[in-house]
């Protein structure tokens, strides 16, 4: 199994917009996708660097070619150019293979 982290920030203002995106489009994209085993959208606790909100989504996926394979496909290429519309940093990629 590997993790994917997504990580970035958006505006406070911004936070209930991109849960709604979230749960509207992103989860049904991932959830479409039999080899994506969990999603779950994070968030700091407080505001970080600029009063943005830091957070990001982590998936759990069966291996690394699966998860590419879900990552190029339409619907979850099209939900995540929505969420980048909200994003106010660079996002933050990394993958782990997950060990014991």
């Amino acid at each position: 199994m590997v993790i994917r982290l997504f990580l970035s920030a958006v505006a406070p203002n911004d936070v209930d917009a991109m849960i709604r995106l979230f749960e509207e489009d992103v989860l049904p994209a991932f959830r479409a996708h039999p080899d994506c085993l969990g999603i779950d959208l994070i968030r700091a606790e407080k505001p970080g660097a600029g009063g943005l909100v830091e957070g990001g989504v982590l998936t759990r996926w069966v291996n690394v070619d699966a998860m590419e394979a879900a990552l190029a496909s339409d619907s979850i290429v099209e939900s995540q150019a929505r969420v980048r519309s909200l994003l106010r940093r660079e996002p933050l990629r990394k993958v782990y293979e997950v060990v014991a």
